[in-house]
């Protein structure tokens, strides 16, 4: 599995607006706690930061989202469960719909990396869940949510006890880039048809300090008995996307 590979231009700071107003339907989590989803268990993950604007990087920024399925001893059962930009399993879509009915197809199938990432989205073996349409150019996450996760907890495999949800740097080393040059990054947790800014169940707002990492934990889903619970995470790496790979898988 290739974990770096992309062929585009990366995308670019996206409109801040929409991220300012107030959250006041959400429950704020802080760092650390948790929270029980109360009969939720078909929901969407948004994902959102801006660039700083006095960021002395010359590079745009490109931010991506993965989602590690982990089991009871902390690792992914096989690749199959990270599910990122590059995943295998792939559900086609087309102009950001999903192509009916939902069947799960190969990245092989595809000559092109870059129509890959476009066409398609990534998803572990069980369509539990689905990760985002890389945004390559800024567009589709202006005034809103910049990468989207579908999760439907009712289809997560048994074997499955967690879900950690991480956002990386690409190419970081080589650009010189980390989460210090970020700002109003934040997670929130919404129902289908809920999606405007101020309609979600739960919202973490990171604050912390994360100027000598290159990737960050955002929150994890985790069973509890019979139940799923949300914790915010905000726990940082000084490695990207290839470091939560060595934790994780």
């Amino acid at each position: 599995m290739e974990y770096a590979l992309k062929e585009y231009k990366p995308k670019v700071a996206c409109n801040s607006a929409m991220k300012n107003k107030l959250f006041i339907m959400a429950i704020n989590l802080v760092k650390g706690q948790n929270a029980k989803l109360n009969d939720i268990n078909l929901f969407h993950i948004g994902l959102g930061w801006d660039v700083r604007a006095d960021s002395k990087s010359d590079e745009d920024f490109d931010l991506d989202v993965s989602a590690f399925m982990i089991g009871a001893n902390k690792k992914t059962p096989s690749d199959d469960y990270l599910i990122f930009y590059n995943s295998e399993n792939r559900l086609k879509v087309d102009h950001g719909e999903f192509v009916k009915p939902l069947n799960i197809v190969k990245s092989s199938m595809w000559d092109d990396n870059k129509k890959m990432r476009t066409e398609s989205r990534p998803v572990d073996p069980e369509i539990a869940v689905i990760g985002s349409i890389d945004d390559e150019d800024g567009t589709t996450s202006e005034d809103g949510d910049d990468e989207t996760m579908d999760i439907d907890l009712s289809k997560v495999s048994e074997k499955i006890s967690e879900i950690i949800i991480c956002v990386s740097i690409y190419e970081w080393e080589k650009r010189h880039q980390n989460f210090g040059q970020v700002e109003r990054a934040y997670v929130r947790l919404y129902r289908p048809g809920k999606n405007a800014m101020g309609q979600e169940e739960y919202l973490y707002d990171l604050t912390e300090d994360f100027s000598a990492d290159h990737s960050v934990e955002f929150i994890r889903l985790y069973r509890h008995g019979s139940d799923w619970k949300i914790q915010a995470l905000g726990i940082g790496h000084r490695e990207g996307l290839e470091g939560l790979v060595q934790k994780f898988m």
